[in-house]
C-alpha cells in the first residue's frame, strides 16, 4: 500500500501525525491503516487492490488493476482501475457491459483528446465514468468511476 503524504519546510524531519483537516484526507504514517479524512471515510491506493466490501452492490466495475478506492457509504464511492493497452477501448467494453442496466450518455463538455467522460444513471445510482491516458503513451491509462445515489 502507498500512502500519500504533504511535504513542507522543517527543521526536523520525522514521521508525519495524523491532523484534522476536515473533508480532506489526512496525512499519516506509511504503517499506518489506510487514509482518513476524520469522517470515518478510508482512501486505499496501491496495486492490485482488493474492492472492499462496502463498494456499492449493483455497481459493476471495469476489467483494470484497482489502484485507488474510496467507500463513503453503501451507495457513494469513488475508485480508479489501471488499464494496460487502450484505455478509450476498455472503457467501451465496459460501458457496454452497463447498457443492459444503466442508460449510459456521453458527457461531451468534459470529453477532450486525453479523457472520455460518460454518465451513467440506473438501479439507483449516478455514476460517472472517465477514461485518462498515460501521462507517457507507454504509461497505463485509467478508469475511474464516481458513484452517487440517484435520486
Amino acid at each position: 500500500m502507498i500512502a500519500v503524504g504533504i511535504s513542507g519546510c522543517s527543521s526536523s524531519p520525522g514521521p508525519t501525525t495524523p491532523s484534522d483537516l476536515g473533508n480532506r484526507f489526512e496525512t499519516l504514517d506509511a504503517d499506518d491503516d489506510p487514509l482518513g479524512d476524520g469522517s470515518g471515510n478510508q482512501l486505499a491506493m496501491g496495486k492490485d487492490l482488493m474492492l472492499p466490501t462496502g463498494w456499492p452492490i449493483n455497481v459493476p466495475i471495469p476489467y483494470g488493476s484497482l489502484i485507488s478506492v474510496s467507500v463513503i457509504n453503501d451507495n457513494t464511492a469513488v475508485g480508479t482501475w489501471s488499464i494496460a493497452g487502450d484505455v478509450f477501448q476498455a472503457q467501451q467494453m465496459y460501458l457496454a457491459r452497463l447498457e443492459a442496466e444503466f442508460v449510459v450518455e456521453p458527457i461531451p463538455d468534459l470529453t477532450t483528446d486525453t479523457i472520455v467522460v460518460y454518465a451513467v444513471t440506473g438501479n439507483g445510482y449516478e455514476i460517472i465514468v472517465s477514461s485518462t491516458l498515460g501521462e507517457k503513451t507507454t504509461d497505463p491509462g485509467e478508469i475511474t468511476l464516481l458513484v452517487n445515489p440517484n435520486y
